[in-house]
């Protein structure tokens, strides 16, 4: 369909015509046309062909192309939200990834939690996620792994201009479900379209019930953020480690200040940068803390039994 511009410059011609017809209808021709617009840009001659390109011209530089010019410059900027977003969701959708092999299956060697999920091989065997924090490398782990990700890059791309934050948000939340399809028809073997349909709209319910608990825990403090990890990541089981959430919410703090001190223009690069930095730092800080803990803790309770005193061991430690 014609734009707007279009359809008023071709009502202008059709009313220039039919004018024209009725004054002198056997004499009526192109150039006569031509030189009836001659107002919007003045020529020098209407007879000559070379007097009647500034006029063709004059068309090319209304507001039609503007209209097709920012088109083009949005269709760009879609295309370069695209390739961005890609890079940026694999980086959230790396740090849990795992693995279900053909042969596995073939020779029925996929294990099978006590719910009945399929339990793959991570792609990268030492990441904090399933070998600190005891995550199985499961579909349920690498989903809410990388929506912890996601969900980082949205509370970002939030202060974009509302159009720019819509792509994004749109685009990246594209990315992860296409992902998560794959996965269940590649890993697990789900032929169903339908059942794979039903699945993905769990996951949905599940992310936007994400979105608002992260972001109760963001306003109202590390205790309700830590609490939305423990039931959203861990499954509310209570054998967490209380350090690996310190961790997690630490590692979410530090992210978010990193990203917000980015600007818009540099974030598709810089949030690659942010994300590379792991989460094992806080991790190993706590590790390194509750370690000095307890060595003084034993020292105390070795000066205890041998009588000396508790106070100034401890102080020397």
């Amino acid at each position: 369909m014609a734009c707007e511009s279009c359809r008023s410059q071709t009502r202008a011609l059709v009313r220039i015509v039919a004018r024209a017809k009725v004054s002198k209808p056997s004499t009526t021709t192109i150039p006569s046309m031509m030189s009836a617009l001659s107002h919007v840009r003045p020529s020098s001659s209407s007879s000559s062909s070379s007097s009647r390109i500034p006029s063709v011209r004059y068309f090319s530089d209304t507001a039609s192309k503007q209209v097709l010019g920012g088109f083009g410059r949005s269709m760009t900027d879609s295309y370069r939200v695209i390739g961005a977003s890609e890079r940026l969701y694999k980086f959230c959708a790396k740090p849990a990834d795992y693995r279900i092999t053909a042969e596995a299956r073939k020779n029925d060697q996929v294990e099978r939690l006590e719910d009945g999920e399929e339990v793959g091989r991570p792609v990268d065997p030492g990441n904090v996620w399933h070998d600190a924090f005891k995550l199985q490398p499961t579909f349920s782990t690498w989903s809410h792994v990388t929506m912890l990700h996601l969900y980082l890059l949205n509370a970002r791309v939030r202060c974009f201009e509302r159009d720019a934050y819509r792509t994004w948000q749109q685009q990246l939340i594209d990315h992860f479900f296409f992902e998560c399809e794959k996965k269940m028809h590649v890993d697990h073997n789900i032929n169903s379209s339908a059942l794979r349909q039903r699945y993905l709209k769990d996951i949905f319910v599940q992310w936007r019930g994400l979105l608002l608990a992260y972001d109760e825990g963001l306003i109202k403090g590390d205790a309700i953020l830590a609490s939305a990890v423990w039931r959203n990541l861990f499954k509310g089981s209570p054998d967490v480690d209380p350090r690996a959430l310190a961790a997690i919410v630490g590692w979410m703090r530090s992210t978010l200040l990193s990203l917000e001190a980015t600007s818009d223009a540099n974030l598709p690069v810089r949030a690659e940068e942010i994300f590379e930095k792991p989460v094992e730092v806080f991790w190993t800080r706590l590790e390194g803390a509750f370690a000095e803990e307890g060595g003084a803790k034993a020292a105390a309770a070795a000066a205890a039994a041998q009588g000396e005193p508790v106070a100034a061991t401890a102080g020397a430690s």
